[in-house]
């Protein structure tokens, strides 16, 4: 019988180490606001917190940290559509 080998991820440990200071952070959020994900993409988010039992580590701040990061990367597109849209509206 043959052992499943784990595939190791591509990246190198630089990388792995650059994501956790990007993304694995613990947050404060004030004035938070209540947004719905799959349960899918829930279950995945839950096990990886607690997987890494940082102090203060929440599947909220981590979703804040993805997109903060989506947004900066993004912000020309992003903007390119909302002055487009709105132009439309009027």
């Amino acid at each position: 019988m043959k052992k499943n080998k784990r595939k190791e991820p591509e990246e190198t440990i630089s990388d792995m180490a650059s994501y956790q200071e990007q993304y694995l952070k613990p947050i404060e959020l004030d004035r938070r606001r209540c947004v719905y994900i799959s349960k899918g993409n829930h279950d995945v988010l839950t096990s990886l917190i607690r997987s890494l039992n940082v102090k203060g580590l929440t599947i909220g701040g981590y979703i804040d940290n993805v997109i903060s990061e989506h947004i900066q990367k993004h912000k020309a597109e992003i903007n390119h559509l909302y002055r487009r849209e709105r132009n439309d509206l009027v």
